[in-house]
């Protein structure tokens, strides 16, 4: 049951929790439930739902759970997960250029100076001036960056199995699917 149906009466469907007032309905063994803040007129006006029930929210409650796990994962190979993310986009050949990098990454090029030198101090990374423009920094992933970089996939694999235990196979490839279309949507790489 989950935190909000805890407080909703069995016998009327509707309970009350911090202020606001729960209605919801049972259609085939489901539960749908809208908030409206207590003392509100019953009918008529829009029934607004909690914070939680928005898939932004859950997103971002399971997004940084998911993060504090794999980056605990990955962790004890000398490794963050924006730096994974910097050998995902090498990998992928969605730039090399650090300047490049830091606008498919979405963060600030100093930044990616730093991932930079970590990967290249594991030598996950080599750095050699384009000799096109030799004020700018190539990155390529080493054959060790690539082992590390399957190392840290089979640690996702792993992960997600245990995030979509509760699954059906098809029902993780959905939301699989789903995750992907909402990633490729907002430009992100989907593997």
């Amino acid at each position: 049951m989950s935190d909000v149906s805890a407080d909703v009466s069995a016998e009327d469907g509707a309970g009350t929790r911090a202020g606001t007032r729960y209605e919801g309905r049972s259609a085939a063994g489901s539960s749908s439930f809208a908030a409206r803040p207590a003392g509100a007129a019953g009918g008529g006006g829009p029934v607004v739902p909690p914070v939680q029930a928005s898939t932004v929210f859950r997103l971002g409650v399971l997004g940084a759970v998911a993060t504090e796990r794999f980056a605990a994962a990955v962790e004890p190979h000398g490794l963050k997960p924006k730096q994974v993310g910097l050998m995902i986009v090498l990998s992928e050949g969605l730039a090399a250029s650090q300047l490049d990098v830091a606008r498919v990454m979405g963060v600030a090029p100093s930044l990616v100076v730093g991932f930079a030198d970590h990967l290249e101090g594991l030598g996950a990374i080599r750095r050699t001036r384009d000799p096109a423009d030799r004020r700018r920094q190539l990155l390529t992933l080493t054959d060790h960056g690539r082992e590390l970089l399957d190392t840290c996939s089979a640690l996702a694999r792993d992960l997600d199995a245990e995030f979509a235990e509760g699954l059906s196979e098809q029902e993780h490839a959905v939301l699989a699917g789903l995750l992907g279309r909402l990633a490729a949507d907002r430009g992100l790489p989907t593997g």
